[in-house]
């Protein structure tokens, strides 16, 4: 058996944390790699600076073997209060799998959630519905399932909202306390949904160590000045860009008559999160989703956001006829306590 070293990630291993990611993205079906804008270290960081990671190598192997990394944050679920571990990547080079190492990954971000802690916490990811051997994997930590969480994946748009009372802008920074009582209150009944406060808000949408910002927050207005509707939109692609490579015969015909895909095949993405509107207002949900696709048209090319079907968004966030394939999340998560399954679940990244 292969004599694997485990170590803590640092900031030094951002090159080969990049090229394990490309080499090994190769191998999948549809052939599409991430190219990061950044050294991956800092451009992970950026999106979640409570980021942490473990990296493997092995004796005689130039490089890294495997990587996996999580972040960490304050969750509710059923009314009450949880640190949580939110597992993100796990790549195993190619030629090392089927040796345990990638366990041994996984097992490593969870002991170190739990030091983090200082005890009890949650773990939680999001796997593809249709992953059923990651599935399968999660089920041998996870205490309970939860989900679906449905991923809307839209084309921007070129087409402007019909004009009407209702007004979108940016955030003012005096809209702030007034945004986050309304977002929290809108997810009160969530699991797994990170309260915020207002200077968490702030700090969120500020410049980051890559020397700008990579959020920002949109917000719909009623034309008696109340904001009845708003939305924190990250701009994925100033981070990075998926490349298409190869792709399944049928899938490559399609695209040949249908707008799947850009031209050059450079997906550039923007994600929507903390995403409410007023009760009774899903129309401002509505317009403020079509407005942000029509004003990322010139920078973007697709816009996603996740949404539990059993949840008002899942009607916001509409896509109309598309052939763009329906996915969907399941949510493994241990937990010391068992929650309500009828209770949407809040998910971001």
């Amino acid at each position: 058996m292969t004599d694997f070293t485990l170590r803590p990630m640092e900031p030094s291993d951002g090159p080969a944390i990049d090229g394990l990611m490309r080499h090994e993205a190769q191998t999948t079906a549809m052939g599409i790699t991430t190219h990061y804008r950044h050294d991956i270290f800092q451009a992970l960081l950026a999106q979640h600076p409570s980021l942490y990671g473990v990296v493997a190598t092995a004796p005689d192997t130039d490089g890294l073997v495997g990587v996996a990394t999580a972040f960490t944050e304050e969750v509710n679920a059923d009314g009450r209060s949880y640190p949580a571990a939110h597992l993100e990547n796990l790549k195993v080079r190619h030629d090392f799998r089927r040796h345990g190492l990638g366990a041994r990954l996984a097992d490593w971000r969870i002991q170190e959630a739990r030091r983090r802690f200082g005890g009890e916490g949650l773990i939680v990811t999001g796997i593809e519905a249709s992953n059923a051997a990651s599935l399968a994997t999660a089920r041998r930590w996870s205490t309970q399932l939860l989900g679906p969480v449905r991923i809307v994946i839209a084309r921007v748009s070129t087409k402007p909202p019909r004009a009407n009372a209702t007004v979108v802008r940016p955030l003012h920074h005096g809209d702030i306390e007034a945004v986050v009582d309304a977002v929290n209150a809108f997810h009160d009944n969530f699991n797994l949904y990170p309260p915020q406060t207002p200077a968490g808000l702030a700090e969120s949408l500020a410049s980051t160590s890559l020397g700008e910002p990579i959020r920002q927050y949109r917000v719909a207005v009623a034309d008696d000045g109340t904001i009845v509707a708003g939305a924190a939109v990250t701009e994925r692609f100033k981070l990075m860009v998926d490349h298409i490579g190869r792709m399944p015969r049928p899938l490559e015909l399609l695209a040949r008559v249908a707008p799947l895909f850009p031209p050059d095949r450079i997906l550039r993405t923007i994600e929507l999160s903390l995403s409410w509107h007023a009760p009774g207002r899903a129309d401002a949900g509505r317009r403020l989703w079509e407005a942000i696709r029509f004003e990322w048209r010139d920078r973007a090319t697709h816009v996603a956001a996740l949404a539990d079907p059993r949840s008002s968004l899942s009607e916001v966030f509409r896509v109309g006829r598309t052939m763009m394939p329906r996915l969907q999340l399941l949510v493994p998560v241990k937990s010391p306590d068992r929650f309500d399954e009828d209770r949407p679940v809040y998910l971001w990244r």
